[in-house]
């Protein structure tokens, strides 16, 4: 079986799968959907773990699982203790217990190495953890199941037009970004084009969305241009590397970060666009 099959494949499963979680599964203000963001958190850590690993002087303290308890932290305060920056202070707290071991058990003779050691623990913990928080906002927003859906059908969408159009129009302008080489000026195009066209869409016909054709508009392209981000900040890790994929777990597509990294980047401004629009309105 192809790659591409295998891609097909993996989306018409995982897709479905995903939506029914978000819609059928509303209770406790999206609990399965904050678990799920709980495990592919955690699971991206260990990736990412992998790939710092290789080019570490010494060993990485900080377990990598340890970093996931940022998304937890988020959802006690969001469901419990909402005047309370719980996100905040488990971020502030981890990175204290990252230096702390490495004061504990690192080489007080090699001040290059510690740091090092350092700037990687900070960045395990921030990505994709941090950025996973983001997720758990969603869950509490007013008509949550909504908004979740259009990010996804923006995020997805980026990625599917991107690669279609790559393909079929992309052959001969491949290699605008040195990182991911069989990037396309096409594929590039398409990847911010659509979804805007799917936001502004959303807008004029949603009336539930709150937000009208020409801010949907700007929404999706603001959305796809982050997620495009992602991607491209995922190829300069594995390409520092010298690896293809950050895993092997999802057929077709090779690691959890590479599934979720155009979806790390894309919420946390979704989200802020959403706020900004809470705030004017």
């Amino acid at each position: 079986m192809t790659s591409n099959m295998k891609r097909i494949i993996t989306g018409v499963i995982a897709i479905p799968l995903l939506i029914a979680i978000i819609v059928l599964l509303p209770q406790y203000n999206y609990l399965c959907f904050a678990l799920l963001v709980l495990v592919v958190s955690i699971i991206g850590s260990y990736e990412l773990h992998n790939i710092l690993s290789k080019h570490v002087t010494g060993k990485l303290l900080f377990p990598p699982y340890l970093g996931s308890i940022q998304i937890i932290a988020t959802y006690i305060q969001y469901a419990f203790y909402p005047f309370y920056n719980l996100s905040l202070y488990s971020l502030i707290g981890l990175i204290f217990i990252a230096l702390a071991m490495e004061i504990k058990k690192g080489e007080v003779d090699n001040f290059k190495a510690s740091i090092e050691r350092i700037s990687y623990t900070v960045l395990q913990i921030v990505y994709p953890n941090t950025f996973a928080i983001f997720f758990i906002k969603f869950c509490f927003l007013d008509n949550a199941w909504l908004y979740l859906l259009i990010f996804f059908a923006l995020v997805f969408g980026s990625d599917t037009f991107a690669y279609f159009i790559g393909k079929l129009f992309g052959k001969n302008n491949k290699g605008i970004v040195k990182v991911s080489p069989n990037k396309s000026v096409a594929g590039f195009i398409a990847a911010l084009v659509f979804p805007a066209i799917i936001g502004c869409l959303c807008g004029v016909f949603i009336k539930a969305f709150e937000v009208d054709g020409y801010l949907g508009f700007f929404l999706g392209l603001s959305t796809a241009a982050a997620a495009a981000i992602g991607d491209l900040v995922e190829s300069v890790l594995k390409r520092s590397a010298n690896m293809k994929d950050s895993g092997k777990i999802i057929p077709g597509r090779g690691g959890m970060l590479d599934s979720i990294d155009s979806l790390l980047f894309g919420a946390p401004v979704f989200i802020a666009f959403m706020h900004f629009m809470q705030y004017v309105a």
